[in-house]
C-alpha cells in the first residue's frame, strides 16, 4: 500500500473512532441505545445528525466540534436557550431535549425533537405534494416572522445588538481578514456605507430566515430551524434575507424564496406586526444580504482551505462567490431584485 493509501486508511479510522466516541457519549446522555446515527448537511458552524433510538423515536443532534467555533455563529448554549424561549412563546421550533458543552470532550451542542416535514428547497418549490400550500407560503413566512420579532428580549441579553452599519463594518472585517480582495465586494461595501438607513426598533433576528431553514408539510410551516446566526437588530434584515436571489433556488421570478411576491410577504408581516415595511430600505438590506452571503461563502471555503474543517461541501461553496457578485451588480446597476 502506498503513502496515500495509508493516509486515507488512517483518516477513515480516525473519523470512525471519533464517531463512535460521539455516539457513546450521546447514548449515555440520553440513557438509550441507538438503532441508527448518521450525519446530515451542516450549517454555518454546526454538524447535524439524525438519531434513531432503539424504540424507534427520532431525534436530531446539532453540534459544534471542538475548536470549530464560527466567527459569525453564536454558541450552541445560547442557541438552545433562544429556541426554548421561542417554544415558550408558541413559535414553531423544535423542542430541546438535552444539551452539552465543551467539557463533554465531543464539542458543544444539543439534541432536539425530530419534526416531520421537508426542508429541501427544490422539493418544496417543485413537488406536486406542496402544490396546494405553495401559494400561501410567502404570506405565512411573513406572519411567522412577525411573531418572532415580537419576542421579549429581556431574557436573551447574551445576544449581540447590530445596526445596519455595525453589521456592515463587522462583515468587512471578516472579509478583509482573508486578504483575498474581490473588486465587486469592495465596490458594494463602499456603496452601502454611503446609504442612509434609519435605525429601527430592536427585535430578535433569526439571521438565516430562508427556504432551507423552514420545515414544511403539505399543510403548513411546521418549524423554523438553524438559529446559530441569531442576534438583535433591524426587522428588515430578516425580511430582506428571505428575498435574496440565492434563496430562490432557480425560481427567480418569485422574489420571496422563489415562492411568492413581496406584497404577500409584507401583507403577512404587517397583519401581525406594528412595523410598516419601508420598500427602499428593504431593497438596501437585500443588497447587503447578497453581499453577506458572498462573504459567508468565503468563510466556509477558507475553513476548508486553512485546514480548520476539511469538507468538500465547504470547498465547493466557494464557486458561489461569483454568483453573488453577478446578483449585486444587477441590483445596484439595473435595479433587478
Amino acid at each position: 500500500m502506498g503513502l496515500v493509501g495509508i493516509l486515507e486508511r488512517e483518516m477513515l479510522h480516525f473519523k470512525i473512532s471519533r464517531m463512535d466516541e460521539l455516539k457513546n457519549f450521546l447514548e449515555s446522555l440520553l440513557n438509550s441505545e441507538f438503532e441508527d446515527f448518521y450525519p446530515l448537511s451542516g450549517g454555518a458552524s454546526a454538524e447535524i445528525y439524525n438519531i434513531v433510538l432503539k424504540n424507534g423515536k427520532k431525534l436530531v443532534l446539532r453540534r459544534t466540534p471542538e475548536k470549530s467555533e464560527s466567527r459569525l455563529a453564536i454558541s450552541k448554549k445560547i442557541e438552545a436557550k433562544v429556541q426554548k424561549i421561542l417554544k415558550k412563546n408558541k413559535i414553531p421550533v423544535p423542542e430541546i431535549i438535552e444539551e452539552f458543552d465543551e467539557s463533554s470532550g465531543v464539542g458543544s451542542g444539543y439534541i432536539m425533537e425530530f419534526v416531520l416535514g421537508e426542508t429541501i428547497p427544490r422539493k418544496i418549490l417543485r413537488d406536486e405534494r406542496f402544490a396546494q400550500i405553495r401559494p400561501n407560503l410567502a404570506l405565512r413566512i411573513g406572519e411567522v416572522l412577525a411573531k418572532i420579532h415580537q419576542v421579549d428580549l429581556s431574557e436573551i441579553k447574551e445576544l449581540e445588538k447590530m445596526t445596519f452599519y455595525n453589521s456592515l463594518n463587522k462583515l468587512y472585517e471578516v472579509y478583509s481578514s482573508f486578504n483575498e480582495p474581490q473588486p465587486v465586494f469592495e465596490y458594494v461595501f463602499n456603496y452601502l456605507a454611503k446609504v442612509n438607513i434609519k435605525e429601527k426598533n430592536n427585535v430578535l433576528i433569526h439571521g438565516d430566515y430562508r427556504l432551507g431553514n423552514f420545515i414544511v408539510s403539505e399543510n403548513s410551516i411546521e418549524s423554523i430551524i438553524d438559529w446559530e446566526l441569531t442576534h438583535i437588530g433591524d426587522p428588515l434584515e430578516d425580511l430582506s434575507w428571505v428575498c435574496v436571489k440565492s434563496w430562490r433556488f432557480g425560481n427567480n421570478s418569485k422574489r420571496v424564496a422563489g415562492l411568492g411576491d413581496l406584497e404577500d410577504l409584507i401583507k403577512g408581516y404587517e397583519s401581525i406586526s406594528s412595523e410598516t415595511v419601508d420598500r427602499f430600505e428593504l431593497d438596501i438590506w437585500q443588497i447587503y444580504g447578497s453581499l453577506r452571503w458572498g462573504v459567508i461563502c468565503m468563510i466556509q471555503t477558507f475553513a476548508h482551505l486553512n485546514n480548520n474543517l476539511n469538507s468538500i461541501e465547504k470547498a465547493a461553496i466557494g464557486r458561489r462567490v461569483s454568483e453573488t457578485e453577478f446578483d449585486l451588480m444587477n441590483m445596484i446597476k439595473n435595479k433587478e431584485f
